[in-house]
C-alpha cells in the first residue's frame, strides 16, 4: 500500500490523544472506517483542524509497520458547523455517526454518501430534522441488506393486506406478518407508516424528506425507526440515552 494516500471522508468521532494530539475516526470512501492521529491538533495554529462532521478530502500518511494513519492535510468540502447551533440537530448528526460506527459493514462509499447528504440536509432544512433522521435509518437498512419491500412477509411470503399492521421478526431484524413475528417483539408498523416508507423508498433522499407527513405520523415513524436502530446495533446507543431525539422536533 502507498504510504501517502488520500480519500474523501467524514469525521465521525474525535478524542484527546496524549497532551497535544487528537485521534479521529474517519468514514472514508476508499478505506472504510479508520483511526487517524492528528498531531498538534489541540494546540498548534498550523495543525490541520478537523472537527466532528467535517467532510473533506483527507491527505494521510500510512505507516505499514504500525498500520496506522497520520493526518497531513485536508481540503474541506463542508464543516457543517451550523449543525451545532441547535441541540436537536447536533444529537441527530451524532446519532448518524454512532450508528455508522456500530453497523459499518463494508459499504463505505455508500455510507459516506448517505452521511454526507444527511449532514448537508441538516444544514439546508433545519425544520426537517425528524424526516432527515427517518430517511437516514430507512436508507441505512437498505445498505445493510435489512430492508424488505414491505409488500409481503419475508418469512411466509404472504402479501400484506392494505390495512394490515406489521409485526417484527427479531431473528431476521425486519418487519413481518403477525403470524411469523417473534413473541418478544413489540415493534408494530401501522399501514400509513408502511405506505410512507414504501413510497419514499422510490425517491431520492432530498425528495423523500419533503414528502408531506403529519406531526403525529412523523413522531410515530421516527420512534419506530429509533427502536429499529437499537435492534440492529445490538445494544444501547449513547445518543438516544438523553431522550433528545425521541422528543418531537419543530415542524
Amino acid at each position: 500500500m502507498e504510504r501517502n494516500v488520500s480519500s474523501l471522508a467524514i469525521v465521525l468521532h474525535s478524542q484527546r490523544h496524549g497532551q497535544l494530539n487528537r485521534r479521529l475516526k474517519l468514514l472514508s470512501v476508499d478505506f472504510g472506517i479508520i483511526d487517524v492521529i492528528s498531531y498538534g491538533a489541540r494546540k498548534s495554529l498550523k495543525s490541520v483542524k478537523a472537527e466532528v462532521f467535517t467532510d473533506a478530502q483527507f491527505f494521510l500518511y500510512y505507516n505499514p509497520v504500525k498500520k496506522d494513519y497520520t493526518l497531513k492535510d485536508a481540503q474541506v468540502v463542508a464543516t457543517h458547523d451550523d449543525i451545532r447551533d441547535d441541540l436537536s440537530r447536533t444529537y441527530c448528526a451524532l446519532f448518524f455517526c454512532e450508528l455508522l460506527l456500530k453497523t459499518n459493514g463494508g459499504e463505505s462509499a455508500g455510507e459516506y454518501q448517505l452521511l454526507s447528504t444527511a449532514l448537508d440536509m441538516l444544514t439546508a432544512f433545519p425544520k426537517r430534522t425528524d424526516q432527515i433522521l427517518i430517511q437516514f435509518v430507512h436508507r441505512l437498512t437498505d445498505l445493510l441488506g435489512l430492508r424488505t419491500d414491505l409488500t409481503s412477509c419475508p418469512i411466509c411470503e404472504r402479501l400484506y393486506g392494505e390495512k394490515e399492521i406489521l409485526s417484527f421478526s427479531s431473528s431476521l431484524s425486519c418487519p413481518c406478518c403477525s403470524a411469523c413475528a417473534s413473541l418478544d417483539s413489540g415493534m408494530l408498523l401501522p399501514p400509513g407508516a408502511r405506505r410512507y416508507l414504501v413510497l419514499t423508498s422510490k425517491l431520492g433522499y432530498e425528495e423523500s424528506v419533503l414528502v408531506p407527513l403529519s406531526p403525529t405520523a412523523t413522531q410515530r415513524i421516527k420512534n419506530y425507526l429509533l427502536r429499529y436502530a437499537q435492534i440492529i446495533t445490538g445494544g444501547t446507543l449513547k445518543t438516544l440515552s438523553a431522550g433528545i431525539l425521541q422528543e418531537g422536533a419543530d415542524q
